[in-house]
């Protein structure tokens, strides 16, 4: 009996060395654009979670206490710079984690336990190319709802800034430029720092519509969310916007129209690379 039991044995190991072998190939013949397209998708998540991160720091240095001194030296400004800075900085250093954690994954489908019998069934049902399809759709909402919500959050006030140094504020000292356009930052986190706010949730929300949406619908301009992201945003800057002469609301869409489209954008994005996946 003892003899049977390992020469069972003996025939599971020989199996799994051949069934290893196996996979090595699955392995080699993943296609390459499924590991780089795995790649962009955890740099954009760890990009926008950077950003986001960042524009909270921007709101907190806005709202700092004077007692603090940090609203006299540009601090928000500074720190609104710095986010974009860290976000493309988090891409990266993304696309490079992302290769170690497909790699780590794989291996342990095959990873051994000492139990011949247990490994071998468990290497026989590795399927390497399948596994990096899953991680791909299990990154797809993520990597939407993160970069889509630092892109709302941080891109107005950029966006505010590089107007407001075409019209002249490129002149000042750096010092006085950072300065004074804190006082602009601050402004707009206390009058709208809520709409940001919504549309940080309203990015989330169209991440999860377009995973849960199948391909011909994105396909087709569904959903669209750019139209009632800037509705909703503007509305939100009615109050306290309305009673400073509707001034705020019209800032807020006018800005908007231009940011809001990164909503379809992201859809076109999820939808050119599921049809790569798909091809």
């Amino acid at each position: 009996m003892r003899a049977t039991y390992r020469n069972d044995e003996d025939v599971a190991r020989l199996h799994i060395e051949s069934l290893l072998a196996r996979h090595r190939q699955q392995v080699d013949a993943i296609p390459e654009h499924l590991r780089h397209l795995y790649a962009r998708r955890v740099a954009r998540s760890l990009a926008g979670q950077a950003a986001l991160v960042g524009a909270v720091i921007v709101a907190m240095a806005a709202a700092a206490p004077p007692a603090l001194g940090v609203l006299d030296d540009g601090a928000a400004t500074i720190a609104l710079l710095a986010a974009w800075a860290t976000s493309a900085l988090a891409y990266v250093v993304g696309r490079e984690l992302a290769g170690g954690r497909l790699l780590r994954a794989i291996s342990s489908d095959v990873q051994q336990s000492g139990d011949v019998h247990a490994d071998r069934a468990r290497i026989e049902a590795a399927a390497p190319e399948a596994r990096v399809r899953s991680m791909i759709d299990a990154e797809e909402r993520r990597s939407v709802a993160f970069p889509l919500a630092g892109v709302v959050v941080l891109a107005p006030l950029t966006l505010h800034l590089a107007i407001y140094c075409s019209f002249g504020g490129w002149l000042s000292t750096w010092s006085d430029l950072i300065e004074d356009f804190d006082s602009w930052v601050r402004f707009s986190v206390v009058l709208v720092g809520h709409v940001h706010a919504l549309m940080a949730y309203l990015a989330f929300r169209h991440a999860r519509q377009i995973h849960a949406a199948s391909t011909l619908d994105l396909a087709a301009g569904v959903p669209s969310g750019a139209a009632r992201a800037l509705g909703f945003a503007t509305l939100a800057s009615l109050f306290p916007g309305g009673l400073l002469f509707l001034i705020p609301p019209l800032i807020v869409l006018a800005t908007g129209a231009v940011i809001v489209p990164a909503f379809g954008v992201a859809r076109g994005r999820i939808l050119a690379e599921r049809q790569l996946i798909e091809a």
